[in-house]
């Protein structure tokens, strides 16, 4: 493994880190060869299982739903790194990575717990560059700083994808509208490459924000499959965005839930792209 890097600029908190664990081969995640792409954004509820309250951790059953998946790149949200109430000595994101045999990306969001809690990146390629941004809110006091991750990735064809993970906060569109322009003004930023993106954003698609999103980034889903609850789902709140880029050079060919009530309280979603 490699050291982060830590660095401040322009306003954003942003890191750097190098590619960590094992990489298998492209085909091997997904059996059909180098241009199949297999995405998963999974909200991970700081692996606290909801049938087990905030009292209990159980980070190798949502590590069993990532591995079972074979993802090439997972978007995390609610991660915990070194927190009073997931384990002094955890850094789950890294952890998830070992556990999966593949390369991580932690973004901070806020201090929590004596610790730090943000999103994360998983990927199944070297990481070549990272850098996790802090997502603004009117009042702090209030509402939630959340964050957004990230990474550009090198496929095996030696192509660059970024690939972001995105957390907003739930409770007030004016906040999820500042975090959205945020977003947005970040990964515009990005536009020569394929951008994908997979987030919790706390509204369902006829929230008026995500009026706003679609002007920038295609969401990949028409009646979007329910995300939330896991148990007896009724509405959704994940989702996976796509540039005018990545539409380009992808096919979404599959766009689902995985039916998983036990590891968190949200469905995660698996995504297959086609390269053209």
């Amino acid at each position: 493994m490699r050291a982060m890097k830590l660095l401040l600029t322009g306003g954003f908190l942003f890191f750097v880190v190098s590619s960590i664990a094992r990489i298998p081969a492209f085909s091997e995640s997904c059996g059909e060869g180098n241009d199949i792409l297999k995405l998963m954004t999974y909200n991970i509820r700081i692996a606290h299982p909801p049938s087990k309250g905030w009292s209990e951790t159980d980070l190798p059953a949502v590590a069993k739903v990532i591995a079972d998946a074979k993802p090439d790149l997972v978007a995390l949200q609610e991660v915990d790194a070194f927190t009073e109430r997931s384990g002094k000595a955890v850094h789950q994101a890294r952890e998830l990575a070992e556990m999966t045999g593949l390369n991580y990306f932690f973004a901070k969001a806020i201090d929590r717990s004596e610790g730090d809690y943000g999103v994360a990146v998983l990927s199944r390629f070297p990481i070549v560059e990272a850098r996790g941004y802090r997502l603004p809110v009117r009042d702090s006091l209030k509402s939630e700083i959340r964050a957004l991750a990230v990474v550009k990735a090198r496929l095996p064809d030696g192509s660059i994808v970024v690939f972001c993970s995105a957390h907003l906060d739930q409770l007030a569109d004016e906040d999820r509208l500042l975090q959205s322009e945020t977003m947005v003004d970040i990964l515009n930023g990005y536009s020569d490459y394929p951008v994908i993106l997979g987030a919790d954003l706390n509204m369902t698609p006829e929230n008026p924000v995500m009026d706003y999103l679609q002007e920038n980034f295609d969401v990949g889903c028409t009646r979007c499959p329910l995300t939330f609850p896991s148990v007896n789902p009724n509405r959704t709140i994940d989702y996976f965005l796509f540039n005018q880029k990545a539409k380009g050079n992808f096919n979404l060919t599959e766009y689902k839930t995985i039916k998983e009530e036990y590891a968190s309280d949200h469905l995660p979603i698996e995504v297959v792209l086609r390269k053209h």
